[in-house]
């Protein structure tokens, strides 16, 4: 058999038999007595389970059917992808459950009569293969994964609010056990092969070059085998009741527990394994096709499915922005903190040589130790091994001396938000790099003008706002004042984009927008304290809305002291809606900073955190009930009001760069489709009532209704009209 490298196109496939083209998305292919089914979409970089697809597939099996290999491997001819799952667009423009389950319906008919064709079948996986690929890999008798970096399997549905269509939910438990497949379905988890070869996902893990005489050894295999273990599993827990609530019953508490019962899909899934396990499988996969109907349908799936389509938005306009940038061959990161080590490990992660320097010996010694640790925790969970994990922290180089960045195309400075301090490495760094640098300041609130008023080459200075922690964190917050060059933004961006970073692109302003929207919302938070609502119940209000955390716990999270500073920034650039109540500055004086101080609104030993009841008698506080809707909408409100603000001021006008800015940078609840989103879906005149009531009964500027609010209202107008 020839190895190669990687799967080679179908194209290319010597035949003894022929071959057979259908639909234009991949081809048939003899070789001796072996069929090979090339998937390959023309026009597009990954393989989806579209309607063409599927309706091509109903020839190929027809083909299969009447003249039986002795085997079938199924394998992609696309570089990096086996198939990366359902075509999205297809499924939002299904506007009905009637079309769905048509389409649903038809999936399951071809998936059933690939298990059922008298040979072996083997999936040959190399790259993603996610959500309706890997449940086309589950209808096949075997399967082989890669272990290239590019291979995961997984079924991530329940981020989008569905469940698997295609059979995952009934052939998953049964393969690799109830207990696994759960955490599979009810978290999106993606596998690399190795992984999934112990869980039983695969039966081969191979190197690239061998996947396909891997998969022709499989394809001539027997096509009987022993009853797996997973299957076994399965099939004690529908017979026993008990063992099904003892399964089952945790699991829900704990889907409840991690999502306040907002997101209806991991429960689906949970009741559609349960009673899937109790049924034959052509009745099962009917459980599953009228739940998955449902919820595709379903208002939360729309939002969730609709950030998807944003996501691919931003990312496009990030691409053109960045399209023709000089390469960045080496990175500089001044300041070896939490943040700037964060930046460095991840730069290196992704192949950039990175110099870290920062002011002394101990501090980077600190700063180096978090670079190692941040790589030990990936080679822990074997996400990076051998030489690759060597090479990627052979390409921090940590030092003292600002001479060794000579060579560097762009420095990310990442010290004190201290304008100063700012000003003095801005100064430094110029003095020792080229006329070409790109400097990039990583500040949450300071005017990137007025950062770039002590430079030599103002307009070769731009704003790069990482997210804490910066290896999780999607989002950069890529920020232009007004004399910034446009090769020197499109460098940061292009960078940004390397870094595997959504990259949203704004306007100078104090706190830009992410942190300019979010102040609003912490102030309020406080406010609500103040006014007699005690710790937990302004968290609880604010996480059963959809929040992944409270704002009060945030506030511990960002620290106060860093809080109070972004305040004060923006207090002097936009004015006293911005000041932070004046009790809460007790707390900041009393060191309590929050998580990093062990105190702030909460009390932190070890992993416990509880409400830290001192704080009452610190800040005055006097119980007095406040209803949890006026809470959580004087939270929401607030921010929006500010982003109507932000909007007039031109920071960022795209509404849907700001839904995907406010989701991926702080949490906003994903399933309400983002901050504008939900303002539409509640109607401006709406908001703009309830911002006019709660600005009657609680006061305070960040409550009255911002004027675009309330011209767009009065003209009946949306932010997302038209989209």
């Amino acid at each position: 058999m020839t190895r190669h490298s990687l799967p080679i196109a179908p194209a290319q496939l010597p035949s003894n038999e022929g071959d057979a083209g259908t639909g234009g998305v991949g081809r048939l292919v003899r070789r001796s007595d072996l069929a090979w089914l090339w998937l390959d979409e023309p026009g597009r970089r990954v393989n989806t389970l579209s309607a063409r697809l599927l309706s091509a597939f109903e020839g190929w099996l027809a083909e299969l059917e009447q003249h039986p290999p002795a085997g079938l491997v199924v394998i992609s001819a696309k570089p990096d992808t086996f198939v990366a799952g359902a075509d999205l667009e297809e499924l939002a423009g299904l506007a009905d459950q009637a079309g769905v389950l048509a389409l649903v319906r038809q999936g399951h008919g071809l998936l059933l009569r690939l298990e059922k064709l008298p040979c072996p079948t083997v999936a040959a996986i190399h790259g993603a293969c996610l959500g309706g690929g890997l449940e086309l890999a589950l209808a096949c008798r075997f399967r082989v994964a890669t272990r290239a970096a590019a291979t995961r399997l997984g079924l991530p549905e329940v981020e989008l609010g569905l469940i698997p269509g295609l059979g995952g939910t009934q052939r998953l438990p049964r393969r690799i056990g109830v207990m696994a497949a759960l955490d599979l379905l009810l978290t999106g988890r993606r596998l690399d092969a190795e992984s999934a070869l112990r869980r039983g996902l695969v039966d081969e893990v191979c190197d690239p070059p061998d996947l396909e005489e891997v998969a022709e050894r499989l394809a001539r295999r027997p096509p009987r085998r022993p009853l797996r273990l997973g299957a076994r599993a399965a099939n004690l827990v529908a017979r026993l009741p008990g063992l099904r609530r003892a399964i089952f019953g945790p699991a829900e508490k704990q889907v409840l527990a991690r999502t306040q019962g907002c997101y209806p899909a991991p429960l689906r899934a949970l009741e559609v394994v349960a009673r899937g396990l109790r049924q034959p499988l052509p009745r099962a996969l009917e459980t599953e096709a009228t739940a998955f109907a449902e919820l595709v349908t379903s208002e939360t799936a729309r939002n969730l499915v609709g950030l998807f389509f944003l996501k691919k938005h931003v990312e496009a306009e990030a691409a053109a922005l960045a399209k023709g940038a000089p390469a960045v061959e080496r990175l500089g990161v001044v300041g070896a903190g939490f943040m700037g080590a964060g930046v460095a490990q991840l730069a290196a992660l992704r192949g950039l040589p990175v110099v870290l320097i920062d002011r002394d010996e101990p501090a980077l010694a600190r700063g180096t130790k978090q670079v190692g640790e941040l790589f030990g925790a990936l080679e822990a969970r074997r996400r990076l091994v051998g030489a690759a994990a060597t090479a990627a922290r052979g390409r921090v180089v940590p030092t003292l001396e600002m001479a060794d960045l000579a060579g560097v195309d762009l420095v990310i400075e990442a010290v004190f938000e201290d304008l100063a301090v700012k000003h003095q490495v801005l100064g430094a760094v110029e003095a020792a790099t080229s006329e070409r640098l790109v400097f990039a300041s990583n500040t949450s609130a300071l005017p990137i003008a007025s950062i770039a008023a002590a430079s030599r080459r103002p307009e070769r200075v731009v704003g790069m706002h990482f997210f804490s922690p910066v290896a999780k964190m999607p989002l950069l917050e890529v920020i232009h004042h007004p004399g910034t060059d446009r090769q020197a933004l499109a460098m940061a961006v292009a960078v940004g984009e390397r870094l595997g970073k959504t990259v949203v692109v704004v306007a100078d302003g104090p706190g830009f927008l992410t942190t300019r929207v979010l102040a609003p919302l912490l102030n309020e938070a406080a406010r609500c304290l103040l006014e007699g609502a005690s710790i937990p119940e302004v968290d609880r209000a604010a996480t059963a809305w959809g929040w992944p955390v409270g704002p009060l716990a945030l506030l511990d999270e960002v620290g106060l002291d860093v809080a109070r500073h972004a305040q004060g920034v923006m207090t002097a650039g936009l004015g006293v809606r911005f000041e932070a109540p004046p009790p809460l500055a007790r707390l900041a004086d009393e060191g309590r900073f929050g998580r990093k101080a062990g105190r702030g609104f909460y009390r932190y030993e070890g992993k416990a955190k509880t409400p830290d009841v001192s704080v009452y008698a610190l800040i005055g506080w006097q119980a007095r009930p406040l209803p949890a809707e006026d809470i959580a909408d004087r939270l929401w409100l607030a921010m929006l009001n500010e982003t109507a603000r932000a909007i007039e001021d031109g920071i960022l006008r795209d509404p849907r760069a700001i839904d995907l800015a406010v989701v991926f940078g702080f949490g906003f609840p994903p399933f309400r489709g983002g901050l504008l989103r939900e303002a539409d879906r509640r109607g401006l005149s709406w908001v703009v009532d309830r911002l006019s009531a709660l600005a009657e009964r609680y006061g305070g500027e960040a409550l009255a209704p911002a004027p675009l609010l309330v011209r767009m209202a009065a003209a009946g107008e949306g932010f997302h009209a038209g989209r």
